[in-house]
């Protein structure tokens, strides 16, 4: 899957490494080389990053070019640009919510008071991660911002301009047989992607009085197919902690009915009394049935900590991470046979999302970002790039504990905010919209032969259907269909015909095509052109830059919203054609993705000051660092060790 020639520039390796040149950009099924740095260049890099000549040369023309420089020039650009984001980027959507200052919430919900010393585990409304802030990235509390506040009023006045049905059916939709695939991803990618969203955030079930009325053309299919002549989105519901008076000149804002944090709560949710219910209460255990799957819940599927949007993606993973975390909980059982139920599992849960994490950061990541010189940052993220220095560097005073160097997990300078409460952000919610992901259909196949047993719609896969798939071919063979077929890619043109007409229980007919554009507006996500501006990159001048000069696509844009300022930001981002090289997304969108990625973690004292022995015991570190998404899809379904997946190191990549 190597997909253009590499660089000439060197890449940075110590004098006996097997590696002498640069691993290609787009990687395989057993991923690049480790790559390797001398100590003095790993601190030349540092101070290349600092150097203020490399802020003058981050763009070419309007388009980011640290892929296009060797590697250790490529990560000093991606340090520096990160660190802008970080300082400029980060905005509180609180009266008095930075650093160390309680958050000024709903006053019928006052702080709670968080017990001295250290929690041994997260709460499961996520309060008290912060004692010093109880409530920040708690359940209820609000998403945050990536652009200043100036920038994140929506104008009411162009909610329906242009008409986000006309944007939805004559850009996103896909042509029926024009299927475009990613061929170096499989389904289980995608199916992870919104795994991890059901994790991180959810605005709530939205208003049924308060509705956007979207008018139909003429000759729009669903005025044929449903009678409609309007479609009724139900608008986002109200933020019900907002003062007047106190928040009166802040932009919308809107809370999250998960916490903010990766704690795996589309796991073990987001209040106590989830929790309970999924708890076996006996051994730290989840409720699992005796064959393996969960337990059903209301409307046919699988009882969870979120189960909104199922589908037989959700299932698999869903099933998958509560066996592993039951077979956590067994090997503390085995090792500190003295614990009781709450104690192991809480421990259980500490590890297991450690786990998720783990592999997002190291696996996913660089699965669908197969860049190389991304590859190292993600594992810097992790690890630090002193992992990748031979020989390491030892603890240099004035440099360590810095995170660069020495990763963010674990970091003994703890968590750090940015001088800003840590929260989901709207603009992070806006590039997650990944619907194109999703095929049309899954053919599902047998792993013990790859024959074909039965192909479904991946619209019938939704809710009660996603369980009885799996009820009727089993976890094995769902997994290798999901492991050998490949997600749609990000890109126009590409967005699910069935989610254009979609019916969805108390809602109605909705084409989620309309909803994603409606929701960036209603929510004042800046347009493409100024969201760029916003995040430090230059405006991209015209349609036909944007394609790449594709023409076709330029006229069709330029048709629907005239200039290209009014574009709607996950409409720019689709249609960039100009990518970091074998990115399946394109720069804008990458922005407050490596913004957000390295918050996630460094905020989060669970895994800064917190991710060591004492919290995680010693036995739950050694689960974290030697497991992947592919051992522990071996642990609980071993035959399919007698697939592709025996022949990848990265479970996401095509089983082949």
């Amino acid at each position: 899957l190597v997909c253009e020639p590499v660089s000439a520039t060197t890449g940075l390796c110590c004098p006996d490494d097997p590696m002498t040149g640069q691993p290609p950009v787009c990687i395989g099924p057993s991923g690049p080389p480790a790559a390797t740095v001398l100590a003095s260049d790993l601190i030349g890099l540092l101070g290349l990053a600092s150097d203020p000549a490399l802020a003058a040369d981050l763009f070419t023309g309007p388009w980011t070019n640290w892929y296009r420089d060797g590697r250790e020039r490529g990560l000093a650009k991606l340090a520096l640009m990160r660190g802008i984001l970080e300082t400029y980027n980060l905005t509180d959507m609180y009266v008095g919510g930075a650093t160390g200052v309680p958050l000024v919430t709903d006053p019928a919900r006052p702080s709670p008071m968080c017990p001295p010393g250290d929690y041994a585990a997260r709460t499961l409304d996520g309060s008290c991660n912060d004692p010093l802030n109880p409530l920040m990235g708690a359940r209820g509390t609000r998403f945050g911002r990536n652009v200043p506040l100036a920038g994140a009023h929506a104008d009411p006045s162009m909610l329906l301009k242009p008409n986000p049905r006309k944007v939805s059916l004559s850009l996103l939709r896909r042509r029926i047989g024009r299927f475009q695939p990613v061929p170096f991803l499989n389904n289980l990618a995608g199916a992870w992607t919104q795994f991890q969203i059901h994790d991180w955030f959810d605005h709530g079930r939205p208003h049924t009085r308060d509705v956007i009325e979207v008018p139909l053309s003429r000759w729009d299919p669903l005025r044929f197919t449903r009678g409609l002549d309007t479609l009724i989105v139900p608008a986002t519901r109200a933020d019900p902690t907002r003062v007047a008076g106190r928040d009166d000149a802040l932009p919308p804002t809107f809370t999250n009915e998960v916490t903010h944090w990766w704690d795996g709560s589309q796991i073990y949710g987001s209040d106590d009394a989830t929790a309970h219910r999924l708890r076996a209460h006996h051994g730290g255990r989840l409720r699992v049935q005796a064959d393996g799957l969960l337990p059903v819940g209301s409307r046919g599927y699988s009882d969870t900590g979120m189960r909104e949007n199922f589908w037989v993606g959700l299932e698999l993973l869903h099933t998958i991470f509560a066996l592993e975390h039951n077979a956590i909980a067994d090997m503390l059982a085995a090792t500190y046979p003295s614990w009781d139920d709450e104690r192991l599992f809480q421990t259980a849960r500490l590890i297991n999302a450690a786990l998720i994490a783990k592999i997002h950061t190291l696996e996913w990541t660089p699965a669908i970002l197969p860049n190389s010189s991304l590859d190292v940052a993600m594992n810097t993220n992790w690890y630090g790039l002193n992992h990748f220095a031979c020989p390491p560097l030892p603890e240099i005073p004035g440099l360590y504990p810095n995170p660069v160097v020495y990763g963010v997990v674990g970091n003994a300078a703890g968590r750090d905010l940015h001088d800003a409460a840590y929260a989901m952000t709207e603009e992070f919610v806006s590039v997650y919209r990944m619907h194109p992901l999703l095929p049309e259909v899954f053919a599902v196949r047998s792993a013990r032969s790859g024959r074909l047993r039965q192909i479904v719609p991946t619209g019938r896969t939704r809710d009660g259907g996603g369980r009885q798939l799996v009820e009727r071919h089993g976890m094995t063979d769902m997994l290798y269909t999901f492991g050998t077929s490949h997600p749609g890619a990000l890109v126009l043109g590409n967005y699910p015909r069935f989610l254009q007409d979609i019916e969805i229980p108390g809602r109605g007919v909705m084409d989620m095509g309309t909803v994603d554009v409606l929701r960036d507006r209603e929510r004042g996500v800046p347009r493409y052109n100024q969201a760029r501006q916003m995040l430090g990159m230059p405006p991209v001048p015209d349609f036909l830059t944007l394609t790449g000069g594709d023409r076709g696509l330029a006229h069709r844009l330029q048709r629907v919203y005239g200039t290209i300022d009014r574009l709607d930001l996950m409409v720019g981002t689709f249609a960039e054609a100009q990518r970091p090289s074998c990115y399946g997304f394109g720069e804008t969108l990458f922005q407050v993705f490596t913004l957000m990625a390295t918050r996630r973690l460094q905020a989060d004292r669970y895994y800064t000051e917190l991710y060591n022995a004492d919290t995680y015991t010693n036995e739950g570190l050694i689960w974290v660092e030697a497991n992947s998404m592919k051992s522990v899809l071996l642990r609980h379904f071993p035959d399919l060790a007698d697939t592709g997946l025996a022949h990848v190191d990265n479970a996401f990549y095509p089983w082949e």
